[in-house]
């Protein structure tokens, strides 16, 4: 930064370092332990967490009533992805004094009160497997004075898992599970017998199997289920339907665990659209530069404007253009920085279309320290861009656009006046998509978390879409990548 000018300025590179390095997010984190956690020593508490092998793990609740496959998923979800299941007979094992208390209850058929609860969570996260790897605590909280408990000691879920099901379905799933005595193994009548007949004649009913059982632990968990949704954050939870085949419960809870929850760390949009001439980028760059004040910029428009305004990067590009030569790329560079490093980007963040059209454009932008948080691909059909291109025509008496389908123009006369440019020629449309065709696998590849977007729709169903994925943190491509 220069001191000698004010206000003072912070270049550009400095937030994207920050972003690529997740410096907020970071900082965040360490904020809502220290405050959590309360340690006598602040700073030697941040120390302690910035030497942690990875201090951003999973920790996931997973709470639905009895037999709706709680236990079954959380199992698969730490097959893949090597997060810790904590469920009752985990807790057990820590070795302090409320192992007691709980047990006692648990026999009973009381519920744990919340502070035990609490105690028993708190030093089983504690653990290096937990710290290392994430958590998901199975079946619990089961009232909402646990779900209170657990927060006064320090134990916020990033993701809670709510799985429903119809009664119904319920007691026939309970009613017809199995337990094999001599490995634990669980199974099912119906729906998950076992395949060893060895196997399915050892199998026995569980204790307490009986519909009057199972109808008195539904009836508990639909009293306390709305208090212990109250009591979560909301942002952070999800109800799905449990009642499909376990593949289907299965892959929504995997995505929901992959989405990142909302960060209140400052950003600045950097947005790329990419698509077809005629898919709607520049109706969608003008929506999302109106509601978010992003800096539209367009390729085409700025090498208008620098050729108009006569400056030394514009003399440059119409010695080229004016003998319809393609225009080197480290020219369109040099035009397209000058823009994105005035203070409005910076400040605003942008939305840019027309550039880059190769990989090679798309390397040399990231080089020059511009490279976008968000790059969306419109996807649209050849036959819709084409009617939407080859149908346009301009008054030249007017000067006023006109398409002979969506917006025809007013009278007779008008029409028969009507010129179609050249560009918009089927067969010049034609090469246009062929040509976007050839580099866009290219582009994809090279942005690997870019989004697709159907673009054969409404426009402001598709800036909807647009915004819905703009305004929720990238997903990660796998819980693993946490690990």
């Amino acid at each position: 930064m220069d001191e000698t000018k004010r206000p003072l300025k912070i270049p550009p590179e400095f937030t994207m370092y920050a972003e690529k390095n997740e410096l907020f997010s970071l900082y965040e984190r360490m904020i809502q332990e220290i405050i959590v956690a309360q340690p006598a020593d602040p700073l030697e508490h941040m120390i302690n967490i910035l030497h942690r092998e990875n201090d951003d793990v999973p920790q996931i609740m997973m709470i639905g009533p009895p037999a709706a496959g709680k236990g079954s998923i959380a199992h698969l979800v730490e097959k893949e992805s090597g997060i810790h299941k904590i469920d009752t007979a985990d807790l057990f094992t820590v070795d302090i004094e409320p192992v007691k208390q709980a047990k006692e209850c648990i026999e009973r058929e009381d519920d744990i009160p919340g502070d035990v609860l609490g105690a028993l969570v708190k030093e089983r996260i504690s653990k290096k497997d937990c710290a290392d790897h994430g958590w998901m605590l199975v079946g619990y909280p089961k009232t909402r004075d646990q779900a209170l408990a657990l927060q006064r000691h320090g134990i916020f879920a990033k993701h809670v898992v709510f799985l429903e099901a119809p009664d119904m379905v319920l007691v026939e799933r309970f009613m017809g599970k199995r337990v094999d005595p001599q490995t634990g193994g669980i199974y099912h009548l119906t729906f998950e017998p076992p395949e060893s007949p060895e196997v399915t004649r050892r199998i026995k009913p569980l204790e307490n199997q009986t519909e009057k059982h199972l109808r008195k632990q539904l009836l508990h968990y639909h009293r306390n289920v709305e208090g212990i949704r109250a009591a979560v954050c909301k942002g952070t939870t999800k109800i799905i339907n449990a009642d499909q085949p376990k593949t289907d419960v299965y892959a929504q809870v995997y995505h929901f665990l992959c989405q990142q929850p909302r960060s209140v760390a400052p950003q600045c949009p950097r947005v790329i659209l990419q698509g077809p001439r005629g898919s709607g980028k520049g109706t969608q760059a003008a929506l999302l530069a109106a509601k978010y004040g992003l800096v539209n910029v367009s390729m085409v428009e700025l090498i208008k404007q620098a050729i108009a305004d006569n400056s030394k990067v514009g003399n440059m590009m119409s010695t080229y253009i004016d003998k319809k030569m393609m225009v080197p790329d480290n020219i369109v560079l040099k035009c397209l920085v000058e823009r994105l490093s005035k203070l409005d980007c910076a400040t605003k963040g942008w939305v840019l279309r027309g550039y880059p059209r190769s990989r090679h454009q798309a390397e040399a932008l990231s080089e020059a320290g511009y490279a976008p948080n968000r790059v969306y691909f419109l996807e649209c059909p050849t036959d819709t861009i084409v009617e939407r291109l080859s149908l346009r025509r301009t008054d030249p008496v007017t000067g006023q656009a006109f398409h002979l389908i969506y917006n025809p123009p007013p009278s007779l006369e008008m029409k028969r006046r009507l010129k179609t440019h050249h560009k918009d020629a089927e067969s010049a449309v034609d090469e246009d998509v062929l040509s976007y065709d050839s580099q866009v696998e290219e582009l994809m590849d090279y942005y690997s978390a870019s989004q697709s977007v159907n673009a054969d729709q409404d426009p402001h169903t598709v800036f909807e879409s647009i915004e819905s994925l703009l305004t929720k943190p990238l997903p990660k491509q796998t819980l693993k990548a946490t690990l």
